[in-house]
């Protein structure tokens, strides 16, 4: 699988303003904007370095089921790819299990389980161009595991 880079890391905190606040001064830069997703049921802010902090708002929903029960801290790292598609038919082939697509504008991204990559979430990313923020803009589509090969009748 091509890997461009490390594209950005997923943090999970309690209080996200308390953690873009402590991480600004310590990166002397400020995080954007805190952001809510109803979808994702989160709160949520980035940093231009590639530093994501997540707080979860609903239990039933896709965040809060990533966190499980972890404590705050690194939940995953987003790996920027040219070819999703082909990206995810090789997690899968390593017994790497896909666990959600879903896509922003045009940011493609695809998280998969910890299970066998020693705990570590990985996120798979494809979007055009350098900034994943200026990608991100648009409508969100959505699916699970199961509806992304049965799309691809693979399933």
């Amino acid at each position: 699988m091509k890997v461009e880079r490390i594209d950005h890391i997923h943090a999970y905190a309690k209080d996200v303003d308390a953690a873009a606040k402590l991480f600004g001064e310590i990166f002397g830069s400020e995080f954007g904007p805190p952001w809510e997703s109803a979808e994702w049921g989160c709160r949520a802010c980035f940093h231009p370095l590639g530093f994501e902090f997540l707080q979860p708002t609903e239990a039933n929903k896709i965040v809060a089921q990533t966190v499980g029960k972890r404590s705050e801290g690194v939940l995953a790292i987003s790996l920027k790819v040219p070819n999703m598609e082909e990206a995810i038919a090789e997690m899968e082939s390593r017994g790497i299990k896909l666990l959600h697509f879903f896509q922003v504008g045009q940011n493609k991204e695809a998280t998969f389980e910890a299970t066998n990559t020693f705990g570590v979430q990985i996120e798979l990313c494809e979007y055009p161009g350098d900034d994943i923020i200026k990608a991100s803009v648009g409508p969100v589509r959505s699916m699970s595991r199961d509806e992304w090969f049965r799309q691809r009748g693979q399933l």
